[in-house]
């Protein structure tokens, strides 16, 4: 299950990157997600909680912006969402993705992204 080793890279970037006031607050975990990470989300925020316990960011939870798929034609220019087929087996195979213009290939803008984009940290006013 490589959401297990996704959650440990997230909790130790926070963990190195964030001032420890900051992470003892820390509530809400907001992530940026594209459509083309296929992991479970259910599998990540349980291997996250279970990574997280007896850190600062016990009792944080993660909360996830879905990116839709974004990408721009190298032959025609085209730029916008780009659909593919998802099969059964997606999950183990790479879409192969073409400009719904003129068939050409894409390169990818959005929808590749697993990003930490902001935290949510309780108020310090406890009057």
């Amino acid at each position: 299950m490589h959401e297990y080793s996704l959650a440990k890279e997230l909790v130790k970037t926070l963990l190195d990157g964030v001032p420890e006031d900051q992470l003892g607050k820390t509530e809400i975990v907001h992530v940026e997600l594209g459509e083309l990470r296929i992991l479970s989300k259910e599998a990540l925020s349980t291997a996250y909680g279970i990574i997280t316990e007896d850190t600062l960011l016990e009792g944080s939870e993660i909360e996830y912006e879905d990116v839709k798929l974004e990408a721009r034609c190298q032959r025609c220019d085209f730029s916008g969402p780009v659909s593919y087929e998802e099969e059964e087996g997606v999950h183990f195979a790479v879409p192969v993705l073409s400009c719904p213009e003129c068939g050409g290939a894409v390169d990818i803008l959005k929808g590749n992204e697993l990003a930490v984009r902001k935290l949510t940290v309780a108020d310090d006013d406890e009057g």
